[in-house]
């Protein structure tokens, strides 16, 4: 905006000058007056589009920042919301991985559990099947009854084609009789039965080929192609010679198929029953019995179910009773080593004592031979007053003094040596704790100030030291006595316990060997 004003200075001087130049002539001073006008009025006009333009420059450049600032921060914002979705893919392809391979481990599980389920259905199948045989005997009667129904269909019509040649057998034999009873010579029976034929002609032989697809149909055709002289013969002159020379004339003409095929079909006709045999081992039974072993056999599983159950149950009492005899003999045994440990704290307590009462035997000899040295040296004083009258005699003097200077160290050694007695009894005891050490010293000085002063008593209060040691010696070997029979008590209950387990393992066995047998 300041660059303009300084090139519309420069303007109006080069104008001036013109103008001046032009004063003599006005009529061109006037046009070119005006001429200026117009170009001072279009160099405004450009300085105030050029004015516009800057401004438009600079409101486009603020506005492009603006733009570019915006830009950016939507920029930003989606980059931020791009990361934040890319973070939350990522968890969520991971958890959907975990949940896949959990998934497929699942599945796994589940197969393999399939699987299981599988083999122990078909173990069990193959124990109900070896257990129960109904099911393979169901089969076979299933089977049996399906060849029944096979044998029925053909056996069926072939009833069929004997009633009609019993009837016509019926009919033959009629005209038999008929022929007998005129008087003319009777014809013979193969006059008779082509009598027979020419009134009740019969279908001519059809070609055994086109009925082997149908085991009925083959039998019709094979009844519609037997001869009727030869049925009449067979059926009425069994016996006879006519008969027996029209049978070859009826199957004149068949080939050896076709016999073996008609062989067949009456050994089919004849005899339905013996057709059907079942398997070594089996037998054919009537509906009813069928019912009635269907029946036993759903009991028998209902047997397996519930010792099955009762199988289990024990299983579960078994295993709960070895838990807590598990942990009954942790305890008898944590017990027990207690036991143990205070018995052979006793046991060194007691030979403690034993080697200390053993070391101050000598000591207690000693002083015991000094007790009776004492006494006897006041036995001598005594007498020697007696003897002399004196009583500050120098004999006795002496005895009297050396006496006194040695009762005086017995008395502080009885002293010492009943204070070490007091502290065993009372550690023997247990009786003294830790607090009460001050306590027990000044006990002790105390004692030592109150000591008896004659040696009677002296002896008296060491007598009574040693019965209070030896009562607890006593006490201490009634204790390891009862803690001995707490121990074998204690090992008795844990072979009791022991006993009682193998006998719940022994009826668990037996119980599982029953069920076994059952099983099979």
């Amino acid at each position: 905006m300041a660059a303009p004003a300084p090139a519309a200075a420069g303007e109006d001087a080069r104008r001036r000058q013109p103008e001046a130049a032009l004063d003599p002539q006005t009529p061109e001073g006037t046009k070119v007056e005006a001429e200026s006008g117009e170009l001072d009025r279009l160099r405004a006009e450009l300085a105030g589009a050029l004015a516009e333009m800057e401004t438009m420059k600079a409101v486009a450049e603020v506005s492009e920042s603006t733009k570019a600032e915006a830009v950016a921060a939507v920029q930003r914002q989606c980059q931020e919301e791009v990361a934040s979705l890319q973070a939350i893919l990522k968890d969520s392809i991971s958890s959907y991985e975990a949940q896949i391979t959990s998934l497929k481990q699942e599945r796994q599980q589940q197969q393999q559990d399939c699987e299981e389920k599988e083999r122990e259905l078909g173990r069990l199948k193959q124990l109900l099947s070896r257990a129960h045989p109904l099911d393979s005997l169901e089969k076979q009667m299933e089977k049996a009854h399906e060849d029944s129904e096979k044998l029925r269909e053909i056996v069926l019509p072939m009833e069929q084609e004997i009633e009609e040649l019993k009837a016509k057998l019926l009919r033959a034999e009629e005209l038999i009789q008929e022929i007998q009873r005129r008087p003319r010579h009777p014809p013979s029976l193969h006059g008779s039965a082509e009598l027979l034929l020419s009134r009740d002609p019969s279908p001519p032989l059809e070609p055994l080929e086109e009925l082997s697809g149908d085991g009925g149909a083959a039998a019709e055709a094979f009844a519609h192609n037997c001869d009727d002289s030869a049925s009449i013969s067979s059926f009425s002159l069994g016996g006879g010679a006519s008969g027996s020379a029209s049978l070859p004339r009826s199957r004149h003409g068949l080939s050896p198929e076709q016999e073996e095929t008609a062989s067949l079909v009456s050994t089919g006709t004849l005899v339905p029953e013996g057709i059907y045999l079942p398997p070594p081992g089996y037998q054919l039974v009537p509906d009813n019995q069928w019912e009635q072993l269907q029946v036993e056999g759903r009991q028998l599983q209902k047997d397996l179910e519930s010792i099955s159950r009762e199988r289990d149950e024990l299983q579960e009492g078994l295993r709960r009773s070895n838990e807590d005899c598990a942990k009954q003999m942790q305890v008898l045994l944590a017990q027990v080593q207690n036991s143990e440990q205070l018995l052979r704290t006793l046991q060194g307590t007691v030979s403690q004592a034993q080697e200390r009462v053993q070391l101050q035997m000598p000591r207690r000899r000693a002083w015991a031979s000094w007790l009776s040295f004492l006494t006897t040296g006041r036995s001598v004083q005594a007498l020697a007053s007696r003897e002399t009258g004196d009583p500050l005699s120098p004999h006795r003097l002496v005895l009297t003094v050396h006496p006194q200077a040695e009762l005086a160290t017995s008395h502080k050694c009885l002293s010492h040596e009943v204070k070490r007695l007091t502290e065993e009894n009372q550690g023997l005891r247990a009786e003294q704790p830790p607090s009460s050490a001050p306590r027990g010293l000044e006990q002790d000085e105390g004692q030592e100030e109150s000591l008896p002063g004659s040696l009677l008593e002296l002896r008296q209060l060491v007598r009574r030291t040693q019965q209070e040691a030896r009562a607890h010696q006593q006490a201490q070997e009634h204790e390891a006595e009862r803690l001995r029979i707490e121990i074998v008590t204690l090992r008795e209950a844990l072979e009791e316990e022991t006993a009682a387990r193998a006998s719940l393992e022994g009826q668990l066995r037996v119980q599982r060997e029953e069920t076994e047998v059952l099983e099979a």
